[in-house]
Formats: structure tokens, sequence, C-alpha cells
């Protein structure tokens, strides 16, 4: 009989990939900068990676997640060669487990940590119309409106869900950097 062996893994050595997830206007961004600044603070090494800015191409796509995919790989490639070796990921369907295997793909995550910003129509719908200050803005409120209707029938347990309606981003971010061990 073989006695098992226990490895001991420095968690510092292995990419960890925070997930931020929710429909336009929860807040993903906001939140993302705020763990970002939270985490400068304690000197913890880390990127930060909105998926809008890496496949807002027109026309779009018929898969837009393989440029998404692509680009966010070359961004992480150049990022772990600098030694960073924690992402923090924003996007509105980022926990669907089809979006989790090409992040996983792209940035060799070995860890997920997923998290999913909820809030109410009424909060959605003010901060919407408070990003969006040209022609769109009526078809982002029912995009956003679907998205949220479409998040919330697709949860996953394996989600944290934390409700925005009335919290400062710096306690929703304390609150995620209080779940991550990047120290």
């Amino acid at each position: 009989m073989r006695s098992a062996t226990r490895v001991a893994l420095d968690w510092a050595l292995l990419n960890h990939v925070l997930v931020i997830a929710g429909p336009a206007g929860v807040g993903k961004t906001s939140t993302a900068n705020e763990v970002s600044q939270q985490l400068r603070a304690a000197g913890v090494p880390h990127a930060v990676v909105d998926t809008d800015a890496l496949d807002d191409v027109y026309p779009v796509p018929a898969e837009q997640w393989r440029i998404t995919e692509r680009n966010l790989a070359a961004v992480w490639r150049t990022y772990s060669e600098l030694g960073i070796h924690r992402l923090i990921l924003t996007g509105v369907y980022m926990h669907r487990d089809s979006e989790l295997a090409w992040i996983r793909r792209a940035t060799t995550a070995d860890r997920l940590t997923l998290v999913e910003l909820t809030a109410s129509e009424a909060t959605l719908m003010e901060r919407v119309r408070g990003r969006e200050l040209g022609s769109g803005l009526d078809d982002q409120r029912r995009r956003t409106l679907r998205q949220a209707g479409e998040i919330e029938a697709e949860r996953s347990p394996d989600v944290l869900l934390i409700e925005t309606d009335g919290r400062s981003v710096v306690s929703t971010a304390e609150r995620i950097v209080g779940l991550l061990d990047w120290g």
C-alpha cells in the first residue's frame, strides 16, 4: 500500500483568476478597480482586464468569444512574463461553463473564484442612464434587463452572489478581497 504524500502548494506561483460577472450597470468595472486598489495597498501583484475591451469590434463575429479568448491569451502572456499570477477579470456572462472554459485556456488558470454582482431593476436602470450618454441608451436598457434575467435563470451554486443595491463599491470590494488568499 502506498503512503499518501502531501504536496505543499505555493499558491503565489499558481494562476488565480477572480471572475466578476453580472449585467451591464451592476458595478463590475467599478468593483474590479476598487479590488485592484485594495490589492495595490496590500502590495499584491495582479492585473485587471475588462472583457469589453477585448472584443469591442464591429461587425460582431459569429463566435465573438474566440476573439476574446485570443486577446486575453495574448494579454495574459505579457502579464505572465512580468511575473503576474493573479487576474481580476470582468464580463457579463463569465459565470457560464462555456465562458469559464475559454478563460481557463487563455489564462492557464489553476484556480477560479467566481463572483456575481446583482442589483434591482431600478438600480440597474439608474446606473445605465448615468453612464450611457449617447444614442445607445434605450438599446442598453433592453440588453441590461435581458442580461439580468438570463444570468438569474442560469445562476450556479458555485458563484458567490453579492447584492450591490445600497452597498458601497468599497465594501463590495472588501468582501471580495476577504475571499481571496492573494496576500
